[in-house]
């Protein structure tokens, strides 16, 4: 099919509803829990700074490079376009991290901001699919999205699905008892394995090391990292469980 090109407007609007449902679903998961405070909201602020800080620099450093070296002054400038998911993550993650240690807030916040960023990735892709940017690689398929002439995977919606049920998958679990914060890590570990994978279909892939994007490297180590966390909690989890029925039989 013909891409429905929008520009920059649809892709403003999206974005703009996107950081709007997170918030959203961000507050109505600290009422649930009755953490609403003055100290979270500025750690929602440190999200959206990190986040805006992140998605330019990344875009800077990986994507647009020659662009910026070219004109250095537009890493400043609204105006200017360009910016990247993953270093927005990034970012949003440090900012986080920045205003907890200011405010001394040690309590775990990222199950609070989980299903809110699934949601919001999910409706920020559909801008980009308006804005016909960050498209994917030529495909014969039927359902293929006709770009300057030429018939593309439709990635962004690819990853616009996948978020939407990452989303409702987090919702349905998100009352469940588990460790602060594997919520938040759920979301890390689904996205950045589906990440590494979509990236091969992606046309304005970036080669960084080894043959692969930087946000497959970054995916990658992600998926490393929680998966060892996880493989260790449920191993940690076992020999508990062992050692306590090891406990009620020495009681008999």
């Amino acid at each position: 099919m013909e891409h429905p090109f929008s520009g920059e407007l649809s892709y403003g609007i999206f974005n703009t509803l996107a950081y709007a449902a997170a918030g959203v679903l961000f507050y109505l998961e600290a009422r649930r829990k009755h953490v609403a405070s003055e100290p979270l909201l500025y750690i929602v602020l440190g999200a959206l700074v990190g986040a805006l800080i992140g998605s330019r620099v990344g875009s800077a450093l990986f994507v647009y490079r020659d662009f910026y070296v070219a004109h250095p002054c537009a890493l400043f400038s609204p105006a200017v376009g360009g910016k990247t998911l993953v270093g927005g993550l990034i970012g949003g993650y440090a900012g986080v991290v920045i205003a907890k240690k200011i405010l001394k807030v040690k309590r775990s916040t990222g199950d609070l901001f989980a299903p809110g960023l699934a949601l919001g990735v999910a409706i920020g892709r559909i801008g980009c699919f308006l804005n016909g940017c960050c498209g994917g690689k030529e495909t014969d398929l039927p359902w293929g999205v006709v770009i300057d002439g030429v018939s593309r995977h439709p990635t962004q919606i690819y990853e616009s699905v996948f978020c939407f049920l990452l989303f409702i998958y987090l919702w349905a679990i998100r009352k469940r008892p588990r460790k602060e914060g594997d919520l938040f890590k759920i979301f890390l570990l689904a996205y950045a394995f589906f990440r590494f994978w979509i990236e091969f279909l992606r046309a304005d892939q970036v080669v960084a090391a080894f043959g692969l994007s930087m946000a497959q490297v970054v995916s990658a180590a992600v998926v490393i990292v929680l998966v060892a966390y996880f493989c260790s909690a449920f191993l940690r989890g076992r020999s508990d469980g062992r050692h306590s029925s090891a406990s009620g039989k020495d009681a008999l």
